[in-house]
């Protein structure tokens, strides 16, 4: 775990540190609390202003996170925080802690919290706290993920310089060597860990010569898996079947897929009883607003390979289905005004709780494409076909993560994604995964 993945806790020691001192300095009138009483009013606090962290991006380190920028969003979740806990003492007004005490505490969360944050960032990069790399190989996935490496502060990572062929694609870093000079290069700039993303390795790789350095205590790891642990993504472009075969993951437990089945189930079945008076509405309104059905359905290709028919709240005007060849689902000029917000917020995707029951999909997996999209990006996208081999899921990490796609390269980024699941799979995965997906319907926002 590194430094950056640890905010989490260091940002809950710090916003403890906090309350503490303003519950210390402002205590609440009355009777002197007792430590449980105490210790509820601290923890709600905190948990709420965690809360309000995560819901500001702090803890995406694919968003920005310069200074400025973290003080804004910092700014914005203390905003939250305060408005949170208005919310829970008038609930629940045994856990009110003074105003001038939460003011105050709020004050030198931020003050805290940002201290922390700075240090931590200025720390993340050096040793002991990051590893020093030597990338072998010049192609796109040794370019694609030293870009990474620099910009994230959450990669414990620092490149030292690039080893390849003086004719190689000029590399973003210093080119140590050749890649025959890997051992020279080991004893001057003494790296932690080498990785191979040599676009061609027949021929080229020094094997001797690596595996003197593993002896000496320099890991050596594939460059794919380095992509893969950095981007949380599974390099498609630059993966081989042998990869895949001989790979760790892809595991397949019975127990596992009864427990999210259990859990998709469970949800899908609360979620109908819930949302059925606002079905109800939207129906309505969507009948009111434009001519034609209320549900949209549509062939989709699930688990195996087999097709089902995907149901949603209809949120287009009917047209002519046979314009705009394989991107004509998403022809925004026909979306209606109140499709535009069932879209904005997921709320068309509601009726898929009886694509769960049936068992076409669970809650969470890839989402089922097109059945007229498949032939065409199994033919011209590696790997496609990998993501039928589990059950199609309401949300999924690409949801999260890449959003929509209108374009075969989004597409190809992500099935990344899709792979990555696939691979890594377990319910730990699915919960932060409802809890990823319920941010961004809250929010609004559009992944990606």
């Amino acid at each position: 775990m590194s430094l950056a993945d640890r905010l989490p806790w260091i940002d809950a020691l710090s916003t403890t540190t906090a309350i503490a001192a303003a519950m210390l300095l402002w205590p609440v009138p009355g009777p002197p609390a007792t430590p449980a009483e105490v210790t509820a009013r601290a923890a709600v606090v905190v948990g709420v202003a965690l809360l309000a962290f995560y819901y500001n991006d702090l803890y995406d380190f694919d968003v920005p996170h310069e200074t400025g920028d973290v003080f804004l969003r910092l700014c914005r979740a203390v905003g939250v925080t305060a408005i949170l806990l208005a919310a829970t003492y008038a609930i629940f007004p045994g856990l009110v802690v003074t105003s001038t005490a939460v003011s105050h505490a709020l004050l030198l969360m931020l003050a805290a919290v940002l201290a922390t944050r700075v240090a931590v960032y200025a720390l993340a990069k050096h040793p002991p706290f990051a590893e020093r790399i030597v990338i072998m190989g010049g192609g796109a996935l040794a370019a694609d993920l030293a870009a990474q490496i620099g910009t994230r502060q959450d990669v414990p990572l620092v490149v030292v310089g690039f080893l390849g062929d003086p004719a190689m694609t000029p590399t973003p870093g210093p080119r140590l060597g050749a890649y025959a000079d890997v051992d020279e290069v080991v004893r001057r700039h003494r790296p932690d860990r080498i990785v191979v993303a040599m676009p061609d390795r027949r021929g080229n790789l020094p094997v001797a010569q690596l595996l003197a350095c593993r002896f000496r205590g320099v890991a050596v790891e594939d460059g794919a898996l380095t992509w893969e642990r950095v981007t949380r993504r599974l390099p498609v472009e630059s993966l081989t079947p042998s990869a895949l075969i001989f790979g760790d993951g892809f595991r397949v437990s019975r127990p596992r897929q009864a427990l999210q089945r259990a859990l998709s189930l469970a949800v899908a079945v609360t979620g109908l009883v819930l949302a059925a008076p606002l079905g109800a509405l939207i129906a309505i309104a969507i009948t009111l607003e434009s001519r034609g059905p209320v549900f949209f359905v549509q062939e989709r290709v699930g688990l195996g390979g087999r097709s089902f028919r995907l149901v949603k709240f209809r949120t287009m005007r009917v047209g002519d289905e046979t314009c705009d060849g394989v991107w004509r689902r998403d022809n925004a000029s026909r979306v209606t005004p109140l499709g535009r917000v069932l879209r904005k917020y997921r709320i068309d995707e509601l009726p898929q709780f009886l694509n769960i029951l049936r068992g076409d999909m669970n809650l969470v997996g890839p989402r089922p494409e097109m059945a007229s999209n498949v032939a065409t990006f199994t033919a011209s996208i590696p790997f496609y076909g990998l993501r039928h081999e589990v059950r199609p899921g309401l949300t999924g990490w690409a949801q999260v993560k890449a959003g929509y796609s209108m374009t075969t390269e989004e597409v190809t980024r992500k099935l990344c994604y899709d792979l990555y699941y696939v691979k890594h799979a377990s319910l730990a995965f699915d919960l932060r995964l409802l809890v990823d997906t319920v941010k961004f319907v809250l929010s609004g926002k559009r992944p990606g």
